[in-house]
């Protein structure tokens, strides 16, 4: 009761996200959010486009990843190596990441130099220039990650989980690509894809640290207001996946030493009233030793050594994970077994008050530990502001959590927590050749 009491009277001292953040819209579509926080004397730089595997036809898979490499090596400002070189100088740490929804690119900087991290984001963002000369060394540089994916067992088990798990929605496809899409990168579809997708009204702007609101203003205007913006018109592929008429399952052999037992269940969607409480329902099964299978797999009958359980959702519906370490090969059936066993008493039987507390505890806390990282929230902000259309959105998925029922819980298990919607994936050890 003491840990409860603690974080519900640190949430309600806590200063109101609301009050730090500030946003606008230049004239050209760029949404400029800023996010105020004086504690330390650091800029955290953002700009997310919005484009990743969900816009990626069959055969341009991975090209968003291919053409994030490519927008670090020149515009007609800067020369390859340029953009690190320079951030580095002043000691600013910088990156950036593809995902299903979105591309981000970041820059962590001293106070006194988030106006260059600023400068160089608007040159990626309306200058780059891709020469032919330029496009093969990096092509080979994603080549061999990619390659990197198919010797690593748990990415492959992972991409053919993915693939059996969807049947038309472009979350069967990996965020790096597939391999034969990959090897026919060419830099004229780099280009291509350049031109459609990176510009002011396709990107979210979010600077959050030490900052003032006039000065974003200035700024913004200054490098980012010349730039020509071009709505960007992006599919809905929500209700794209038809409803599973069946379990689907797969083993694959690999050089591991361990057994790896992977389940799916498709979850709503933002949409769905009910989506939010996913995000529950995992963690009273899989987050953490207080959780009910790490309880039951692991301490209670020792059958595996880990358990995790997460609902991945970020905007289409997505997939409840489970992901074990059997102890053995033998031990798998028993496992999904008892697994199943703890789905059916999530239907019948409410989740205790505990339960339901020790989670959203877990939960508020998390939120308020992500808001003292000024990376961590501006990463907030800008993918709440992609997937959902409003920041404000993961305030609300915090709320929504806080006052989710037993009831809810029970409802969504059962809707969901079928055994024909189940997708299973097993990755075992090979098999040893009889001499």
């Amino acid at each position: 009761m003491n840990i409860i009491f603690s974080l519900l009277t640190l949430l309600a001292n806590f200063d109101p996200l609301e009050f730090r953040v500030f946003e606008f819209r230049l004239r050209n579509g760029l949404q400029v959010i800023g996010y105020i926080d004086t504690s330390a004397p650091v800029v955290s730089v953002n700009v997310y486009y919005r484009v990743g595997s969900y816009d990626e036809p069959p055969g341009l898979t991975g090209i968003s990843h291919m053409l994030e490499h490519m927008s670090f090596k020149h515009t007609d400002l800067y020369k390859p190596g340029d953009f690190d070189r320079m951030l580095d100088s002043v000691g600013a740490i910088n990156n950036g990441f593809t995902s299903t929804y979105y591309t981000g690119y970041y820059a962590d900087i001293a106070k006194e130099h988030w106006e260059l991290a600023l400068k160089l984001e608007a040159a990626r963002m309306g200058r780059c220039i891709f020469p032919d000369s330029e496009f093969e060394s990096e092509h080979q540089v994603v080549t061999e990650e990619r390659r990197l994916q198919d010797n690593r067992p748990s990415s492959v088990l992972w991409e053919n989980f993915e693939a059996i798990a969807w049947l038309a929605h472009p979350h069967r496809s990996p965020t790096i690509g597939w391999p034969d899409d990959v090897a026919n990168f060419t830099v004229g579809k780099v280009r291509e894809w350049y031109k459609k997708y990176y510009n002011p009204s396709n990107a979210v702007l979010v600077i959050a640290g030490d900052i003032r609101p006039d000065d974003v203003r200035t700024m913004a205007q200054k490098y980012f207001g010349r730039l020509k913006g071009r709505p960007v018109d992006r599919y809905d592929y929500y209700n794209l996946e038809p409803e599973p008429a069946g379990e689907r399952r797969i083993t694959i052999r690999k050089k591991v030493s361990v057994p790896t037992l992977l389940i799916g269940y498709p979850t709503p969607g933002i949409r769905d009233s009910l989506y939010f409480v996913g995000d529950v329902a995992a963690r009273i099964l899989g987050s953490g030793r207080n959780s009910r299978l790490y309880q039951t797999l692991v301490l209670d009958s020792g059958l595996a050594t880990s358990v995790s359980v997460w609902n991945s959702v970020e905007k289409d519906p997505g997939l409840m994970y489970f992901w074990i370490s059997p102890k053995s090969e033998t031990l798998i059936p028993r496992i999904e077994q008892l697994i199943t066993r703890e789905l059916e008493r999530m239907k019948t039987e409410p989740v205790t008050g505990l339960e339901l507390q020790r989670v959203k505890n877990q939960t508020i806390a998390g939120s308020i530990f992500e808001r003292d990282d000024i990376s961590g929230i501006a990463y907030l902000i800008a993918t709440a502001q992609i997937t959902t259309g409003s920041w404000r959105s993961f305030l609300d998925w915090m709320q929504q959590v806080e006052k989710t029922t037993p009831e809810q819980i029970q409802q969504f298990c059962q809707k969901y927590f079928q055994d024909h919607r189940r997708v299973v994936g097993i990755l075992l050890p090979e098999k040893r050749e009889a001499k």
